[in-house]
């Protein structure tokens, strides 16, 4: 009877041994999950990181949208080439890369179109061509993430560019939570393996009559609402060789880089350069567009699935019900 009890009480201790481990176990598991503020406030810096200081995060998603042959992809190689072969600056922007590597995800040219295209730059910038072995291309995007992943896991880089959002994703690009659903992988990988990945992505139609703003990006909410940072590139309306880098959303910006325009010149070489010139947003939109031509590109705007006060936003008026009257016009 002894030994019962005795085998009874070692079984019970064990048992509750058992159940006191996987306790602490579950507990560990949850607190990975937690990050108490005050750590946070002693770990973090006072600064942003950034990769081009002060715009562009180290870390994270951005987005450059525009009417096509705005060159928005012209301006986003050149980002990459400055990364891989170490300037000091873009766009009068300093560029801090830790890596100096990039990779460059390409949708609509194939390597002889774009060799031929930095060709043409390197001879303007006078860079030599060994500057350039830590930039990458990727024209197959099968098994992209994974494939990224890979590389990324393989070599830290600094950049990473998708040209352009809308060859990836297949899917109807009104509808919020798919739209989130395939950004969130790429978002994990970026911050998996710290790196920035920008979007390239294109405007709606006749949105060149309005001013610059995070709405004129084709598809839903869910694109504009997943980047930390977001710009737009337009032509000039007079000027053909000047473009406006346009930042319309910037998460940890302050309002004086989101009102007036970074003023761009288009050489012959197919490089950007900055001019030190700013031009308010509102100087971008036609000033003469009538009430009918108002109407119809509220109406397409309604009909890519944005809200009325997304299209009150972006065509300047001040309430939702103005839009409301403006979609009502014969």
């Amino acid at each position: 009877m002894q030994n019962l009890i005795e085998e009874l009480r070692r079984d019970t201790q064990q048992l509750m041994q058992q159940m006191y481990e996987k306790a602490d176990a579950e507990k560990a598991t949850f607190r990975k999950y937690l990050v108490n503020g005050y750590d946070m406030l002693n770990l973090s810096a006072e600064v942003m990181d950034c990769l081009v200081d002060p715009i562009l995060p180290r870390t994270g998603m951005a987005a450059l949208v525009g009417t096509s042959d705005s060159g928005k992809s012209t301006l986003l190689r050149g980002l990459a080439m400055a990364v891989a072969s170490g300037s000091k600056e873009y766009l009068g922007f300093r560029l801090c890369p830790k890596h100096r590597s990039a990779i460059y995800v390409a949708t609509e040219d194939d390597a002889s179109a774009i060799g031929v295209l930095m060709q043409r730059q390197l001879e303007e910038l006078g860079t030599p061509k060994e500057a350039y072995h830590t930039l990458d291309f990727i024209f197959e995007v099968d098994n992209l993430v994974d494939n990224l992943d890979k590389m990324l896991e393989d070599r830290p880089r600094d950049l990473v560019i998708v040209d352009a959002f809308a060859d990836l994703y297949t899917g109807p690009l009104n509808e919020n939570n798919r739209v989130r659903s395939f950004l969130n992988q790429f978002s994990q990988l970026a911050v998996k393996h710290s790196v920035l990945i920008i979007f390239l992505h294109h405007t709606g139609k006749r949105t060149e009559s309005l001013a610059p703003s995070k709405h004129n990006a084709i598809g839903s909410q869910g694109f504009e609402a997943k980047m930390r940072l977001m710009m737009e590139l337009r032509p000039d309306p007079e000027r053909h060789d000047i473009r406006h880098l346009c930042i319309v959303k910037g998460n940890y910006l302050s309002d004086e880089y989101k009102h007036d325009s970074y003023v761009l010149r288009f050489s012959s070489g197919l490089n950007f350069v900055a001019t030190g010139e700013r031009v308010p947003f509102g100087a971008l939109k036609e000033q003469d567009a009538d009430l009918d031509s108002r109407a119809e590109l509220a109406r397409a705007m309604r009909s890519e699935g944005k809200t009325l006060q997304q299209i009150a936003d972006a065509l300047g008026y001040k309430s939702a019900s103005s839009v409301h009257a403006l979609l009502n016009v014969k």
